[in-house]
C-alpha cells in the first residue's frame, strides 16, 4: 500500500510540473509536415513492377510502378476491330452503290418490263378467245392478275434502280458518324485504363510507404505508394484560444528546432477556423480557454530540407 501511495504521489507531482512549465512556456511545440500525394490501384490487377523503394527521391514524371496490361490490351484490340468495321461501313455508304449494283437494276428492269409485255399480251388473247367461248371468265381472271403482278415487279425494279441512283442518304451517314465517334470513345477510355496501370509521381517527392510490392494482386482503389511532397514543407502546431486572437495569416513567427538548429523565421499559411478539440458550444467560459486550433506555418526555403517528423518549438507572440 506504502508503494503505490509513493507511486500515485510521484504521479501527481509529475503531472503538477508539466502543468506549471506549460503555463510558465513561452511557446508551443509542432512537427514538421509535408503534404501527402497517394497513388491508388486503378484497377484490379497484378503488380508486374515497383521501380522504387521507401526512402527514395523521386522527380516529377517518373515512373514509380506498373500493374498488368493483358486484360486492357485485349480490350484495346477489340475497340480497334469494332472501330475498323464501322469505318468501313462508313467508306461503303460514302462511295454509293457500285457500278455493277447499277447494271444489275438495269438488267431487272428489262426483264420486268418484257415479263409486263409477255402478260399483256397473254391478257388480251384470253379476252379474244372469252366472246365465242374458247376461254373462260377464270382463264381471263388469271391472267389478269399475271399481268398486274409483271406491273409491280417492273415498278419495283425501277424503283431500286432510282434509290441506287440517288446514293445514301445523309440520315444514314449521320447514323454511321454516329456510330464511328461511339466507337472512337470506347477506344480513348480503354487507352486511358492502359495509361492509368503505368503509376507516375506528379511531384518532386521522397517515397514514403510502400505497403505491396511486385507480384501482388491488389484490389481497385488499393493505396500503392504514399508520396512526401518537398514543395512548401511547413510546421503543424496546436495553439491556444487566448493566442489565437494574435495571429494571422501571413504573419511571421519564430521557430526553434531541435538538436542545436539556429531558430528561424515561418510564416502562417493557415489557421483552422474551428477548434481541434471539444467544440466551442459544449464547453463552459473556463474551459474555452483549453480549445486548440490547428495553425500551419511555412518553412522558408533556407530550411526546407528539415526532415518530416522532426519536433520544432513555435514561440507566440
Amino acid at each position: 500500500m506504502k508503494a503505490k501511495y509513493l507511486l500515485l504521489m510521484t504521479l501527481l507531482a509529475t503531472l503538477l510540473m508539466l502543468t506549471a512549465c506549460q503555463e510558465d512556456a513561452t511557446g508551443w511545440y509542432g512537427t514538421v509536415e509535408r503534404e501527402r500525394h497517394t497513388l491508388t490501384a486503378p484497377a484490379s490487377e497484378l503488380i508486374t513492377a515497383v521501380l522504387v523503394r521507401e526512402g527514395d527521391t523521386v522527380k516529377a514524371g517518373q515512373l514509380l510502378a506498373t500493374l498488368d496490361t493483358t486484360s486492357v490490351q485485349a480490350r484495346i484490340a477489340q475497340r480497334h476491330a469494332e472501330l475498323a468495321e464501322v469505318q468501313a461501313l462508313q467508306q461503303e455508304l460514302i462511295q454509293g452503290p457500285r457500278r455493277e449494283s447499277l447494271a444489275l437494276a438495269e438488267a431487272t428492269i428489262r426483264g420486268a418490263d418484257a415479263a409486263l409485255l409477255e402478260a399483256q399480251q397473254r391478257l388480251d388473247r384470253v379476252e379474244q378467245l372469252l366472246q365465242p367461248g374458247a376461254a373462260t371468265q377464270s382463264d381471263r381472271d388469271q391472267a389478269l392478275a399475271a399481268r398486274d403482278l409483271a406491273r409491280s415487279a417492273l415498278e419495283q425494279a425501277t424503283q431500286t434502280l432510282t434509290e441506287l441512283s440517288n446514293g445514301t442518304r445523309s440520315e444514314q451517314l449521320l447514323q454511321v458518324e454516329a456510330r464511328v465517334a461511339a466507337a472512337q470513345a470506347r477506344l480513348a477510355v480503354d487507352e486511358k485504363a492502359l495509361a492509368d496501370l503505368s503509376l507516375y509521381s506528379a511531384h518532386d517527392a521522397v517515397v514514403d510507404s510502400l505497403p505491396w510490392q511486385q507480384g501482388d494482386r491488389v484490389a481497385q482503389g488499393t493505396q500503392l505508394i504514399s508520396l512526401l511532397i518537398d514543395a512548401e514543407p511547413f510546421v503543424r502546431v496546436y495553439v491556444p484560444a487566448d493566442a489565437r486572437d494574435r495571429l494571422a495569416t501571413g504573419q511571421q513567427l519564430s521557430i526553434q528546432p531541435d538538436a542545436g538548429i539556429p531558430a528561424f523565421l515561418g510564416t502562417i499559411r493557415h489557421i483552422r477556423p474551428q477548434p481541434a478539440f471539444t467544440p466551442f458550444y459544449a464547453l463552459n467560459e473556463r474551459d474555452r480557454a483549453r480549445l486548440m486550433y490547428l495553425t500551419e506555418i511555412s518553412l522558408p526555403a533556407s530550411h526546407a530540407n528539415l526532415p518530416s517528423g522532426m519536433t520544432v518549438e513555435v514561440a507566440l507572440p
